[in-house]
């Protein structure tokens, strides 16, 4: 089980059960659960036929989630009904047993899943909840889920070997985002510490409620219903200084429900607890620890879950409850009441003590004031100045007593308070769950040339010390935009066109991008004024563009750009002209001996001719010469601006090629301002291997900056698989030596996957083997349209035609192009996954879509032109 990330949670130990005596109104949301069974040759039959577990969900499950759900007062009606769906009575009989963990797990509840819902004749299972019953399959679990959130009307959990209500109860709590009520016990005896070899954190051990493992009437642990949304944040109290606050029972649905405290790196959830039938506890206080142990002081039945990763700062799921009386857990056995009207903090620095009330409790809190000031604020690097979003306070810089309440600054001298700003792309953590910190950005600053120093406040007053002094200018002018462009060479059969209306008179440009649909960056220019891009002779650009100065400000609008050429073939000339040689091109012309060319100009325009050399007039001025040149190619002779005149020119001379005159024209409409954001940052890139890799695969100045290009999870390591088509078995896995893979998301991103992988082999003979593993892989799998899985499903493979293929990718022998769609229905997947190699290095492009659509020939298209650039990084060009 992740610890981290909570993806499956299990049930150990199952040892009492009691009906629910209270009663709810009719629910508006009932959602239905369906249940089927499954068996495996050699299987004992379950403690409960499908049929009978249906009628537990109505008899047992249905009245406990509207216990949960039902909150005294509440106006709202927010039960939750949970009834039975269709059964499947005939088992569904699998070829082994099921998977306890793992892959094998995933792929078991997919296939069944999947499986069940066509047998139940069922195509949309959106809004349906399925109850798997299986029989003893040696797993330590008796439920298992996939975790879900607040706004899920989904889900899926597997009953092994039980026929228990409270099981299935516990289970739909996962599928609500709800953790496990663990229990924080210290073998001292003392009521709480520091997480390690005393006090340690016992899974499922805080049974308080129904997401610990023994059975219980209890309601909901206040957290949890916060998790659900059935309290709202404005019923936590969140505490810094000493005061009083009336606390409405756990079971209330008005009033504040919770109190938050921060004691160090340590974070404290309070809750009053009223005295009801058929609890273990008394009335009194009962406190949490949210704050997450580290791994080694975890005790789990689970194995897995002593060898998950650490637990990050992210606020999390799962709660560890504390003993503030006679509690005990031991092996699924408990005694005693854990809650108490006072209580405190393993430092001593925060008391508690409650009161009842008529209506809850009266809690008194007491801290010890904080007289520590805040730690010296760390400031941004000075090169990310330029954005006006950037946080110059980074992120992660806290108080270490309480939280900082606001930033000052002396510029030149003089002290000034900063406006109030918060931190963005802020997610809750443990230590500061509610509220987004304070931050300063580049646009809180005054605009000028200016020296500054900057000093945090706490919520205490405590003020640290200042910042040293940076020199910084700050200018919010944006660049000036018009839709004026020439002609500036020619490159390769394309017009370098130069954008001579974009322009910023302070910094200057810095980044000028032009963005296709899918938000790629095709092209891009770092030049002070005037950027230049390549467009066809037949084809016009029509794109996005984003101008930005180098101070951050910018604009963003749709851009048009074409050329427009006058063929010397249609110029009025005089001497012998023929069709130039084949190397120029259909329209061009080769004069012999001595020509002439006329040709009726206006504006700014450029002069296309190949070898040979001209002398260009305009009645009886000569206003350009063209240079003599041996080589057989078109070039940009000469470029001239007449401005809004009407001119003739003529361009004469002796055995040259000439083509004739181009002009640029253009337009930039529904213009609006765009400040310029910092990138995400990557610390991978202080890996050197790390940084040589990010020069093949995709970086984020690939992307609009609405886009976040970051590593995935193991992403720069070699744990997980590069090669996985159709899952088949590839050796040459064992020969990589480097990996780097990236994804690239945004909200609302159309991709459920979007990626690039760059591998390095131990040899250019290890990178060939993994080529053709490949090719063998997919022809395979187009021979068997798919391929099975672990369970013995087949999951199909529809493969698609790729349209032609652009130039510039790497030779076919050296690639393996991919357009197909996996699975089939609501599971139906798109996948382009474009594999190239070149030596020992490969880079896979990855675009998967959720959807049983295909791609079209324009987004394929699109795509195979990003392969082209992805080919040329790998052959050392720049691109």
């Amino acid at each position: 089980m992740d610890m981290k990330k909570r993806l499956h949670i299990f049930i150990v130990l199952i040892l009492s059960f009691s009906s629910l005596g209270l009663s709810a109104a009719v629910a508006v949301d009932t959602r239905v659960l369906d249940v089927v069974e499954v068996t495996w040759p050699g299987a004992a039959k379950p403690p409960a036929d499908a049929t009978a577990i249906a009628a537990i969900i109505d008899n047992d499950v249905n009245i406990r989630w509207k216990a949960y759900t039902t909150l005294v007062g509440d106006t709202k009606d927010r039960t939750i009904n949970f009834v039975s769906g269709k059964v499947l009575t005939t088992p569904i009989a699998l070829g082994q047993r099921m998977p306890c963990s793992g892959s094998g797990s995933d792929d078991f509840m997919k296939f069944v899943k999947s499986e069940a819902y066509k047998r139940l004749g069922i195509s949309n299972f959106s809004n349906r909840y399925l109850v798997i019953v299986s029989p003893k399959s040696g797993c330590v679990w008796s439920g298992r889920a996939p975790l879900g959130d607040a706004k899920s009307t989904s889900g899926m959990l597997v009953l092994h070997d039980s026929d228990s209500g409270f099981v299935i109860a516990h289970e739909l709590g996962h599928t609500f985002g709800l953790g496990h009520s663990n229990f924080l016990r210290c073998e001292s005896g003392a009521k709480d510490g520091p997480w390690g070899v005393d006090c340690q954190a016992i899974e499922y051990g805080g049974v308080i409620d129904a997401m610990g493992n023994i059975d219980t009437d209890s309601t909901l642990n206040t957290y949890h219903q916060w998790t659900m949304g059935l309290i709202n944040k404005s019923q936590i109290k969140q505490v810094w200084l000493s005061e009083t606050v009336n606390l409405s029972p756990s079971d209330f649905s008005n009033g504040i429900k919770a109190i938050y405290l921060r004691d160090g790196k340590s974070a404290y959830w309070v809750e009053y607890r009223r005295k009801i039938p058929n609890v273990n506890y008394e009335a009194g206080l009962v406190i949490y620890r949210l704050d997450p142990p580290p791994v080694a002081s975890v005790v789990s039945p689970n194995p897995e879950d002593l060898t998950q990763p650490e637990f990050n700062q992210s606020l999390g799921i799962d709660i560890w409850m504390i003993n503030l009386d006679t509690f005990t857990y031991v092996l699924g056995k408990t005694s005693g009441s854990m809650s108490n009207t006072t209580g405190k903090t393993y430092s001593g620095n925060i008391t508690f003590s409650a009161v009842a009330t008529a209506d809850g409790a009266s809690v008194t809190i007491k801290r010890t004031p904080d007289t520590t000031p805040p730690p010296v604020p760390t400031l941004g690097a000075l090169n990310q100045w330029r954005y006006p979003d950037f946080e110059i306070i980074p992120h992660g810089y806290e108080d270490g007593e309480t939280a900082i309440a606001s930033f000052q600054a002396t510029i030149d001298g003089v002290v000034t308070d900063l406006p109030a700003s918060v931190t963005e792309n802020w997610a809750p953590t443990v230590l500061n769950p509610f509220k987004a910190p304070p931050t300063v950005h580049i646009r809180d600053l005054p605009e000028g040339d200016y020296s500054i120093s900057i000093r945090a406040i706490d919520i205490a007053g405590n003020k640290s010390a200042w910042t040293p002094a940076v020199k910084i200018t700050i200018d919010r002018g944006r660049p000036v935009v018009t839709a004026d462009f020439e002609t500036a060479a020619l490159v390769d059969g394309q017009y370098s066109v130069k954008w001579t209306g974009a322009k910023d008179t302070g910094s200057g440009l810095c980044a000028t991008n032009l963005i296709n649909e899918d938000g790629f960056i095709t092209q891009k220019s770092t030049a002070k004024t005037a950027p230049a891009f390549l467009v066809s002779p037949t084809t016009p650009i029509s794109t996005t563009a984003q101008v930005f100065d180098c101070l951050g400000n910018g604009l963003t609008g749709d851009i048009s750009i074409k050329t427009n050429l006058s063929l010397a073939t249609k110029a009025s000339k005089t001497g012998k002209w023929s069709a130039a040689p084949a190397a120029y091109g259909a329209d061009a012309l080769k004069c012999t001996g001595k020509c002439t060319a006329s040709f009726l100009q206006t504006g700014k325009f450029s002069i296309v001719a190949g070898a040979g050399t001209a002398v260009v007039t305009t009645g009886t001025t000569t206003v350009a010469t063209i240079a003599n040149s041996t080589a057989a190619k078109l070039r940009l002779v000469a470029s001239l601006n007449f401005n809004k005149d009407r001119k003739v020119i003529r361009i004469t001379g002796s055995n040259f090629v000439l083509l004739g005159t181009v002009t640029a024209s253009g337009s930039f409409t529904n213009v609006t301002n765009l400040d310029r954001t910092p990138p995400a940052l990557d610390t991978s890139l202080t890996d050197p291997k790390q940084l040589v890799l990010s020069g093949l695969g995709f970086n984020a100045t690939d992307f609009s900056q609405e886009w976040t290009v970051l590593p995935m999870s193991r992403g720069t390591t070699l744990d997980d698989p590069s090669l996985d088509l159709c899952n088949a078995v590839y050796p040459s896995e064992k020969d990589r030596i480097e990996r780097r893979q990236l994804t690239v998301t945004k909200a609302n991103s159309p991709f459920i996957f979007l990626s690039t992988e760059v591998v390095r082999y131990s040899s250019v003979v290890a990178a060939q083997a993994a080529r053709a593993e490949l090719a063998k892989a997919l022809a395979q799998c187009v021979i068997d349209k798919g391929y099975k899985d672990a369970t013995g499903a087949t999951v199909s493979y529809l493969f698609n035609a790729l349209p032609t293929i652009p130039t510039g990718v790497v030779p076919e022998d050296s690639r393996v192009f991919v357009n197909t769609q996996i699975d089939s229905g609501p599971a139906a997947r798109q996948l382009l996954g474009f594999y190239q190699f070149s030596g020992a290095t490969f880079t896979g492009l990855y675009v998967m879509t959720n959807s049983p659509t295909p791609f079209t020939d324009d987004q394929v298209k699109r795509w195979l032109n990003v392969a082209t650039i992805l080919a040329a990084r790998l052959s050392g060009k720049s691109a």
